[in-house]
């Protein structure tokens, strides 16, 4: 989800590090091909438990804490939960000073991959929040529509009052995919009975000829 407040040269200097740590992550994963088990763990990392205990994440990143802390309590938290890949890359990040980025490297590796497996990021916001039923839904539509597998972002908009926000790139549909997906059914609908009445006063024509 976006940020609510403008980007400031710090943020700007944590994407540039991003970029070059999720280069490196995603590389190692791809190796091992592993790289959406390891994303979703970062997902949980960032999402989970750093969004519930952000103190923890000041923790982590707070250069008052010594570097062998730091790692000491990786393990503590991690040793037993987390892949030996995406521990060792965050005691590689305690190392480097870069455990502030956390968030930025987990975008940026997210995009990485993305571009590696030609996959296209989907926003969409709705007015409440949706179920696995129906994003596995939307995800299959949308992924069907533009051809190309898809990543979907989401977020609760009550501003919409019903109906879906779907955002492609810089192209914002903005009306339901339903009603989207109905109108098109309507269309072809339109379409089809044009032709039939079209076609109908040649059929009747050669009927009676044939009479």
């Amino acid at each position: 989800m976006a940020e609510a407040n403008a980007s400031t040269p710090l943020d700007a200097a944590r994407e540039r590090v991003g970029a070059v740590y999720a280069q490196a992550l995603v590389g190692a994963a791809e190796a091992q091909r592993v790289t959406p088990q390891l994303l979703e763990e970062f997902d949980a990392l960032v999402d989970d438990l750093l969004g519930r205990l952000p103190q923890f994440g000041r923790l982590l990143a707070s250069p008052r804490i010594r570097l062998e802390e730091k790692h000491r309590l990786l393990e503590l938290a991690f040793a037993t939960r987390m892949s030996p890949l995406l521990l060792n890359f965050l005691k590689v990040l305690a190392r480097h000073g870069r455990l502030d980025a956390l968030r930025q490297i987990r975008t940026a590796a997210h995009q990485r991959y993305d571009a590696l497996s030609g996959r296209v990021e989907v926003s969409v916001q709705s007015a409440t929040p949706l179920g696995s039923v129906e994003r596995g839904q939307i995800e299959q539509r949308v992924s069907v529509a533009l051809g190309r597998p898809v990543r979907v972002r989401y977020a609760v908009a009550p501003q919409l009052l019903g109906g879906l926000l779907v955002r492609v790139g810089d192209t914002v549909f903005d009306g339901s995919l339903d009603n989207r997906l109905e109108r098109m059914r309507l269309e072809s609908v339109r379409r089809a009975t044009e032709l039939i009445r079209g076609a109908l006063p040649e059929y009747l024509m050669s009927q009676t000829e044939t009479t």
